[in-house]
């Protein structure tokens, strides 16, 4: 395996909210994903969601509350959770989920 230098994998991605997997380990994906703008409400009945920010800021709105993530900072989104990824300019972030996670939600 090569080594991956996150900026330039982040050139491939061409649009906001499509997840690129740079990793798959064991039953896990590591995706880069660009963020800009808002993404609709959704939830993942069986599976958690690991964010954390490499580029960038971005809010993640929960139904109660909303968590601001900086550059190094992460949250963790529990199975069943609806939330709602957003950033005024655009934020680069790793997901870490189960790999049959699909981004759109159940």
């Amino acid at each position: 395996m090569n080594k991956v230098v996150l900026e330039d994998m982040a050139k491939l991605i061409k649009t906001p909210f499509t997840p690129l997997d740079i990793f798959k380990i064991n039953e896990t994906a590591v995706r880069l994903v660009k963020i800009k703008g808002r993404y609709h409400w959704h939830k993942h009945t069986n599976q958690d969601e690991l964010f954390i920010v490499i580029r960038g800021e971005m809010d993640i709105n929960l139904t109660d509350e909303v968590v601001h993530l900086k550059e190094g900072e992460g949250y963790i989104v529990k199975c069943g959770v609806m939330h709602q990824s957003y950033a005024e300019n655009e934020a680069l972030a790793l997901m870490v989920e189960p790999q049959e996670t699909l981004a759109q939600g159940d």
